[in-house]
């Protein structure tokens, strides 16, 4: 399939020196179902901020640089967009912000489209999407401390990390809806770790649960599957190491049965319209990312 190229273009960006602007380079290109975004910016000082954006999609519908929307601006690391949890903060090393903002409104789809791409639709997806945001600005260390935060625009900032992987720092998470993401520094580890990171992280996935419109039965058991996750998180407050790796067993057959039933019995569809709630998305999200802390304090982490 012919990749979709969005042409690089200079944006001035009110950003890391209050009134001075920056100038960003955003290239965004569309092969099948994965969309890569390669990002420059450059602050009043000269001083040049790189990322790639990697997404990848279950079964999107309309995809393009245009229905996806995507841009980027640096921020005062000492301000972030939005509040932060307990014991993280912004490396000044990359005070980038990603937005991602698909439109909802076919109309602006009408013109400025090369032949092969399709200018009419908007952006649609099932279940989740994997995100990954690599930069050569941030190195990565064994167990490493960065983690992808995302937030409605202006709002509050969650750890959605699922992963960190190495080759500089790549930290990568998943969602069942769009929003605002950066790359920020988490200092919790052990004890603090459940109390700040793990403890909020369940009670996230409990309310969402409790949202989600869902069958008694399918209910019934998700309920139960988490209330034993819950259980054994409680008991890591005396014993971090053993009350988290007891709890990954439970959560495990929670995020599978939640994926089983996706689309079956329990919603699964994210469109630009905003008009249909993707729950199963949105609790495979919160629980994996869940299951990332889990697993670094399993590991003493």
């Amino acid at each position: 399939m012919r990749p979709l190229r969005l042409p690089a273009c200079a944006l001035l960006l009110s950003a890391l020196l209050g009134a001075h602007v920056a100038h960003a380079q955003v290239d965004v290109e569309v092969i099948g179902d994965t969309a890569h975004a390669t990002i420059l910016l450059e602050d009043a000082l000269g001083t040049h901020y790189d990322a790639e954006v990697t997404i990848v999609f279950d079964t999107p519908t309309n995809l393009s640089p245009r229905s996806l929307n995507l841009s980027a601006e640096l921020f005062d690391p000492a301000h972030p967009p939005g509040a932060l949890p307990a014991g993280v903060a912004i490396d000044p090393a990359f005070p980038m912000l990603v937005t991602i903002e698909p439109p909802g409104t076919p109309e602006l789809f009408t013109s400025g489209f090369e032949p092969f791409e399709d200018g009419t639709g908007v952006l649609s997806f099932h279940n989740t999407y994997d995100i990954e945001v690599h930069t050569h600005r941030l190195a990565y260390t064994p167990n490493s401390p960065y983690r992808l935060l995302k937030a409605p625009i202006g709002g509050t900032f969650a750890d959605v990390t699922e992963d960190v992987l190495k080759g500089s720092a790549r930290a990568r998470g998943r969602g069942g809806a769009f929003s605002q993401f950066i790359v920020a520094k988490d200092a919790n580890t052990g004890l603090v770790a459940v109390l700040v990171v793990i403890l909020p992280k369940s009670t996230a996935l409990t309310l969402r649960l409790t949202a989600a419109i869902l069958g008694n039965l399918l209910r019934g058991e998700l309920t139960a599957l988490l209330t034993n996750v819950i259980a054994a998180i409680g008991t890591a407050v005396l014993d971090p190491v053993l009350g988290c790796t007891n709890a990954l067993g439970p959560l495990d057959d929670f995020i599978a049965d939640v994926e089983a039933h996706a689309g079956i019995d329990i919603a699964n569809l994210w469109r630009g319209q905003r008009d249909m709630v993707n729950d199963a998305g949105e609790l495979s999200s919160l629980a994996r990312t869940l299951r990332f802390s889990l697993l670094r304090c399993a590991g003493g982490a």
